[in-house]
């Protein structure tokens, strides 16, 4: 029979054109130009957006920079408290003793607007770290870019200028160096480790959130043997575990490298014993989902059970540790994060039953990569300018936040102590007026929890507050208007307002010498 030949210019059909229009747009969205547009916007976006809100209100930077100016003018570390009237003498763990040098330096030498660009680099370390983590978990780029942004969005408060940040980072790269080393069966990589510990432990007390990490990784066999979950028998894990055990110990080991030794470990317990803080710190509280940043937690948790339920053998460990997450991150927002990082990284091991077509990886040149760091450098430099993000524009946000003209005003006058302060301002009064002891402050390893609660009911104006024996000796008072103390001691002939502005008021107390009116007082 004769054979019927399809002639070469014969039109493509438009089930045959429309079919080519999928591949035409993974083929946009995989050209560089494409790429480099997404990454530039996962870098740039959330950082540009602190710049233009950016603001000083932070209560412990202070405290952290007045301790690493102690350090230099004495040449050690504290191991008593320096600062605080009513704890003065006291034992004191400044586990955040190279936090503290390095902000008072860096201030030093640039201005206060370091302190915002320290956030913005922080900002960018996370956003590099959890994008490379979850691109080496999932082939997908956009994929690997909506999750960053989520998880970036969902730990957007999480980043403030002060040590626990530095705990973020280094908690991500130690998951980052602990899925690729699983993924590969390479224990080489786990002896970078160690050192981090070191360094760990001397930054903050957060350290042991990173050792919990790691003892879940090494209890994954024992889980597995719990729970009856059987695996391929494979002989490198064996080994793999072995090692995975010795860089466990090694880390333990590596965070009493440091000035205090085990007493390090002391404060861990403390703060695990005083829960009842929870209620007067704001950070502490637990997520009111007013915000985007609360729902987003909230997605990427569900999003990792769904997940974690699909991925088969089931993974022992992450059911731990995003079950722990969840607990310590719905339990209080300065948690929040670690939701955040488990849930983006289970998400990413799941791929669900793609083929084996959508698993190929778009590569990322390197004139791609250097195009994004410089385009991000740049837009953040032109934000900077167009924000004005400079000391005077921040010391004018500081005073609108904390006592900038009541501290002025001491200075001016040489005003004298003993002063009272209620503990949100006690960090900025240490920085601000290091002459004269606070009464006490946000250091709460060294005011015990029952101190703390106790110094409420003055404040709150509750019956006996006149006799409280903090108020009797002291000399100032210093307050924001909306403590019910400010509204008595207006009326108490002991005291007498001698400044008053928008943001707070000081009294002074009368002695027999001074018969200046209550009402001359300068006012702003």
């Amino acid at each position: 029979m004769p054979t019927e030949v399809a002639s070469q210019d014969e039109t493509v059909s438009p089930a045959s054109a429309s079919e080519s229009w999928p591949h035409k747009l993974r083929a946009i969205a995989s050209s560089q130009p494409f790429l480099w547009a997404a990454l530039t916007c996962l870098f740039a976006a959330l950082p540009l957006f602190f710049i233009k809100h950016a603001r000083l209100t932070d209560p412990d930077i202070w405290w952290h920079m007045r301790t690493g100016e102690w350090i230099v003018q004495n040449h050690r570390i504290p191991r008593v408290d320096p600062f605080s009237a009513s704890t003065l003498g006291r034992p004191w763990v400044d586990y955040s003793w190279i936090f503290d040098l390095g902000s008072y330096w860096v201030v030093s030498q640039f201005d206060l607007s370091s302190i915002v660009w320290f956030e913005m680099l922080m900002r960018l370390a996370v956003t590099a770290i959890m994008f490379g983590m979850v691109r080496a978990l999932t082939p997908h780029f956009w994929k690997a870019v909506g999750l960053t942004a989520l998880a970036m969005l969902a730990m957007a408060a999480a980043l403030p200028p002060r040590p626990g940040t530095l705990t973020l980072v280094f908690f991500v790269l130690e998951l980052y160096v602990l899925v690729l080393a699983q993924r590969r069966f390479d224990a080489r990589l786990l002896w970078i480790l160690p050192g981090l510990f070191i360094l760990w432990a001397n930054i903050h007390i957060e350290f042991v959130l990173g050792l919990f990490l790691l003892g879940v990784f090494c209890a994954e066999p024992i889980l597995d043997r719990l729970l009856r979950v059987t695996r391929a028998p494979v002989s490198a894990p064996d080994g793999f575990h072995r090692q995975l055990w010795f860089v466990f110990f090694s880390s333990c080991v590596g965070t009493v490298v440091n000035p205090y030794g085990p007493k390090l470990f002391a404060d861990v317990f403390k703060y695990a014993r005083d829960a009842k803080i929870y209620d007067i710190i704001v950070e502490f509280h637990a997520m009111h989902f007013r915000s985007l940043n609360d729902w987003a937690v909230l997605s990427l948790l569900m999003l990792a059970c769904f997940a974690l339920g699909r991925i088969r053998p089931l993974r022992t460990a992450w059911v731990v540790l995003l079950a722990w997450a969840a607990w310590m991150g719905f339990r209080s927002l300065r948690e929040a994060w670690l939701v955040a990082v488990l849930s983006a990284v289970i998400i990413a091991s799941y791929d669900g039953e793609e083929d084996q077509a959508s698993r190929k990886r778009v590569a990322i040149s390197l004139g791609t990569w250097s195009a994004v760091a410089g385009s991000v450098a740049l837009l953040l430099l032109i934000g900077a300018g167009i924000w004005s993000l400079t000391s005077q524009r921040l010391l004018r946000q500081v005073a609108e936040t904390y006592p900038l003209g009541a501290v002025s005003y001491i200075h001016q006058n040489h005003l004298q102590g003993p002063m009272l302060n209620e503990l949100s301002w006690g960090g900025f009064l240490i920085y601000a007026v290091p002459e004269i002891p606070v009464a006490m402050d946000g250091r709460t390893n060294v005011h015990a929890q029952e101190e703390i609660l106790r110094a409420l009911p003055l404040w709150d104006g509750e019956a006996g507050w006149q006799n409280r024996p903090e108020l009797q000796s002291a000399n100032l008072v210093i307050s924001n208007h909306s403590w019910p103390l400010a509204y008595l001691l207006r009326g108490d002939p002991r005291f007498r307002v001698v400044y008053e502005d928008s943001t707070a008021v000081l009294f002074e107390a009368v002695h027999g010498d001074k018969k200046d009116s209550p009402g001359a007082y300068p006012t702003r």
